[in-house]
């Protein structure tokens, strides 16, 4: 009982020595907590997910017959795009391009419509100056986002044309109804003469009707054969009708003086007559689809199942108190020892009772008490003052907080043993901050890395701590088990490591 009373009493003296230390290094303590807090602070509220606008300038050679049209197009097409001029000068606009004064060089074909006609696609060509991939990634995309709303606008255009013939398809529907109930009328009446006359021009109408409602009804046969129905769609309907009246019109036989024969024919008129009302109800249904509909029938529509809508600075905030509290951690645990040895102490711990075991658990019991009352401010700063949703629960949250710091303090404790000097020791430290800012998550996804190259991420506890605290924070979730168990496995190992350095240290004379 006496030995587990000297080993509780013994660390907790580190407590605090440890405490005053830090309080006598107030500029270390704003240093290390204001400095990177500052800067990611600053970052996270400063960045912008926003489309990128780009200054264009067009290029077109003087007999182009798109020059005249560039001004009134590329203005409506969104504000992504900024006109900057029309131009047949191409070496100024190289130059221009050179010297930064615009983004985006567009070369137009003189003659579009030629290139058309000999079955060529028409090429936009877009040079830019950029050296940054993604943003080379941009421009192409941002072309062919373009290029297919001209598109879009060009079958827009052909189905606002077919449209407006639709309605040549319903006069010509109403006066098919109208010969065709004349010429029945006729036949009931034996009037020979004048049922051939409504014939005939029951026949030009049936005629004109297939040509115009099968043009009308591609569009939306395309989109139907997309879809796939299970079922007959109304299109083929619509085609199998139609074709019946015309099947019916073309066997109507010449108008004979036979009364039984007038009598059949009379009944084939009353048929074509129900399939022509038939006809034009289906065909007006199908033609108040509305042209944009037809040109562009799906869309897409992101929704997020967060609880609350999260901005960017939101996004990058669980990230920055896990960034900082391992630098801090690993900072403070690096300098330990390291100043121990410098100003003398550890020669004391030699000749001491006291163990390497305690002298390190009462260092990690220091740190994890000041890193928690860091972590409670930083985190109290960005929920209550900063208005970063906490949608999971804060027990789950302060275990990822206890097991980031002590995994961190594992990484401190061990380059503080292997360091010689101070400087040496903050080296280390910012070369874990460096290898975490770019291999944790905090700006690209784990997933974007080559997988031999994740080793390195999942050796450090802010990839971990990123993870969890993002889908705590802003997911509502649980800690991962995994996670949670890979980074305790970390501080377990880094643990013992430091207990056998720190007990080599310690036994030299």
């Amino acid at each position: 009982m006496a030995r587990l009373f000297r080993f509780i009493v013994r660390p907790s003296a580190f407590l605090s020595k440890e405490v005053a230390e830090i309080v006598r290094q107030p500029r270390l303590v704003l240093t290390l907590v204001l400095g990177p807090f500052l800067i990611l602070l600053f970052f996270g509220v400063g960045y912008r997910n926003e489309a990128r606008a780009l200054r264009a300038l067009f290029v077109v050679e003087k007999e182009s017959v798109l020059a005249a049209q560039i001004e009134r197009f590329a203005t409506s097409l969104g504000p992504q795009l900024i006109l900057t001029g029309v131009t047949t000068d191409e070496a100024s606009a190289q130059e221009r391009l050179r010297k930064g004064e615009v983004d985006i060089l567009v070369f137009l074909p003189s003659d579009p419509l030629a290139l058309i006609r000999s079955n060529k696609q028409v090429t936009f060509t877009l040079y830019h100056a950029e050296i940054d991939p993604f943003q080379a990634g941009y421009v192409a995309f941002f072309g062919q986002f373009y290029v297919d709303e001209i598109n879009r606008r060009v079958l827009t255009y052909v189905a606002n044309q077919i449209k407006e013939g639709a309605a040549q398809v319903q006069d010509e529907l109403e006066e098919a109804r109208t010969n065709a109930k004349a010429m029945r009328e006729a036949l009931e009446r034996g009037d020979t003469a004048e049922a051939r006359r409504h014939q005939r021009a029951l026949s030009r109408n049936v005629n004109t009707v297939e040509v115009a409602a099968r043009t009308s009804l591609g569009l939306l046969d395309g989109v139907e054969r997309v879809v796939g129905p299970g079922n007959k769609s109304d299109v083929d309907v619509v085609r199998v009708r139609l074709t019946r009246v015309l099947e019916d019109t073309d066997t109507l036989a010449e108008v004979e003086e036979d009364v039984s024969e007038l009598s059949v024919q009379a009944e084939k008129v009353s048929q074509i007559e129900e399939d022509l009302v038939l006809l034009e109800k289906e065909l007006a249904e199908l033609q108040n689809v509305d042209p944009l509909v037809l040109v562009s029938p799906f869309r897409s529509e992101a929704k997020a199942v967060t609880a609350v809508p999260l901005k960017v600075s939101d996004y990058f905030a669980p990230s920055v108190i896990v960034l900082l509290l391992q630098h801090l951690a690993v900072t403070f645990a690096a300098l330990s020892i390291v100043r121990e040895r410098s100003v003398g102490t550890m020669e004391l711990f030699r000749v001491s009772p006291l163990s390497a075991l305690e002298t390190l658990v009462g260092k990690y019991v220091s740190y994890l008490i000041f890193g928690g009352l860091l972590a409670a401010i930083l985190t109290g700063l960005l929920v209550y003052t900063l208005r970063v949703p906490m949608a999971g629960p804060w027990g789950g949250y302060a275990l990822v907080i206890l097991a980031l710091l002590f995994a961190s303090l594992g990484i401190g404790f061990v380059i503080s043993l292997i360091s010689e000097t101070d400087s040496q020791a903050v080296q280390y430290t910012m070369l874990v901050l460096i290898t975490s800012v770019f291999f944790s998550g905090f700006f690209l996804r784990i997933e974007t890395l080559w997988q031999p190259i994740r080793v390195i991420s999942w050796a450090l506890p802010a990839t971990y701590g990123n993870q969890m605290l993002r889908d705590i924070m802003l997911r509502g979730y649980a800690p991962d088990t995994a996670l949670l168990t890979g980074i305790t496995a970390i501080g377990a190992a880094l643990f013992l490591f430091s207990l056998i350095l720190l007990q080599r240290l310690m036994a030299r004379r």
